[in-house]
């Protein structure tokens, strides 16, 4: 079978009477094997109609043009039975036109886990993800279609729904967590100077905007740095990553910045001290995020470690 490219250079040599004998034949043997009899669906299309027509109009008008000018003239019927191929050749090429533009807009959908909560929520593909307290989550309606991409900003945990055609990807800034069916953590806030991912189960592929950085496996955590670009890798049992999705804040040995940290993120309050023995303290707690404010955590952490402290607006001071 001809290929397009050969059979419109063959019509533009047809037009400017540039063919020969057996040429034209095959023009005249294409242009009878198309069946007139049949309605063309597309035509029914007023938009298409008009580009297809148009088309068409513009080859005769440049017939009649270059008669004008002292050119050779094509017989009116080859004009027409060259009309009618490139019809067929237009009606192919405007489908596909027109099918890009008419196609389903992307929508994009964004779901955020508000302060103090944790999200769950099931993704199109049976996928389970848990959001962390102001944590939001981006992805389109192409979700899922070739492939299973998402934009993460916060803490999330993911059971992926093992499709080995369609790739899940999580995007966070200029790192890619790519995986077929697993289950794990990436931690990526913007104010943070690294972002951490850690398996649960399975193994995941992390990649930054040049190359692959690693594979992860089960037990295996890593720690990017936003700035330089420089990874390590570690094991451990994520106890904060498992419980946190259950409504837990969970504090072992933690640090006064950690403790800063989770009550940033959970919360939305800044926890501040002057004392350097106050932030030389490691915090040892348990508390169920949905049943317990802030202000009752800083009441219970200062009753423990015989400290003061004072509230103003979203900023706690201890002392």
């Amino acid at each position: 079978m001809m290929k397009l490219h050969n059979r419109l250079k063959l019509l533009r040599h047809y037009l400017s009477g540039k063919t020969n004998e057996d040429q034209r034949r095959l023009v005249d043997d294409w242009y009878h094997s198309v069946d007139d009899t049949k309605p063309i669906g597309l035509w029914q299309e007023e938009g298409k109609k008009s580009a297809i027509k148009g088309g068409i109009q513009l080859q005769i008008l440049e017939q009649i043009n270059n008669h004008a000018a002292g050119g050779k003239v094509v017989p009116m019927r080859g004009r027409i039975t060259a009309a009618a191929c490139i019809a067929v050749l237009l009606i192919g090429a405007s489908w596909l036109f027109l099918a890009n533009r008419l196609r389903e807009p992307i929508t994009y959908f964004t779901i955020a886990a508000p302060l103090g909560e944790v999200k769950q929520i099931l993704l199109p593909d049976s996928t389970q993800v848990w959001l962390k307290s102001g944590t939001t989550l981006q992805y389109s309606s192409q979700y899922g279609k070739q492939t299973r991409s998402l934009e993460l900003t916060g803490e999330a945990f993911f059971e992926v729904q093992k499709d080995g055609s369609r790739p899940f990807m999580v995007k966070t800034g200029n790192l890619e967590t790519r995986v077929l069916g697993t289950a794990f953590n990436i931690q990526a806030y913007h104010d943070q100077p690294s972002i951490q991912v850690w398996v649960q189960q399975g193994r995941v592929q992390v990649s930054d905007s040049v190359q692959v950085i690693t594979e992860l496996s089960k037990g295996k955590r890593l720690q990017w740095d936003r700035a330089d670009g420089h990874s390590n890798i570690d094991s451990l049992d994520w106890k904060q990553a498992l419980v946190w999705r259950q409504g837990v804040l969970l504090l072992e040995s933690a640090t006064f910045s950690e403790v800063a940290f989770e009550l940033k993120e959970i919360y939305g309050v800044a926890l501040v001290t002057h004392n350097a023995d106050i932030r030389s303290l490691h915090y040892d707690a348990k508390f169920f995020i949905h049943k317990t404010s802030v202000n009752d955590i800083i009441a219970s952490l200062a009753a423990v470690h015989h400290i003061q402290y004072k509230i103003s607006g979203k900023t706690i001071t201890l002392y």
